[in-house]
C-alpha cells in the first residue's frame, strides 16, 4: 500500500465519523482511532525498511570485499532474503 493510499483511508475513516448517518452509512466510533494505528504504523513500517536497507548495503558491502567476519559467517543468501522482502519480491 502506497502513501497516497494509506492516507486516503486514513482520512475516509475520519471522516465517516464527522458525516454521521449519510446516505445509508452508519459512522463507525472506531474510525479516527484505526486511522491513527495505522498512520503509525506506516512510519514504523518506513523507518525499519530505511534501517533494513542500511543494513543490507552494508552486508553486501562486506561479503563483496570479503572482509566482515560476520558477513562471512552468514553468507549471502540471508542478505537475498532481506533484499527480496524489502523490495516485495517474491512475496
Amino acid at each position: 500500500m502506497t502513501t497516497n493510499n494509506i492516507a486516503s483511508l486514513c482520512e475516509r475513516l475520519r471522516k465517516v465519523r464527522s458525516q454521521g448517518i449519510r446516505a445509508g452509512k452508519l459512522w463507525n466510533e472506531d474510525g479516527p482511532e484505526a486511522a491513527d494505528t495505522i498512520e503509525r504504523q506506516a512510519a514504523e513500517n518506513k523507518r525499519l525498511r530505511g534501517l533494513l536497507g542500511e543494513l543490507i548495503d552494508y552486508a553486501e558491502e562486506c561479503i563483496a570485499r570479503l572482509d566482515c567476519h560476520d558477513a562471512g559467517i552468514m553468507g549471502d543468501e540471508p542478505v537475498k532474503a532481506a533484499r527480496a522482502a524489502l523490495t516485495g519480491e517474491g512475496s
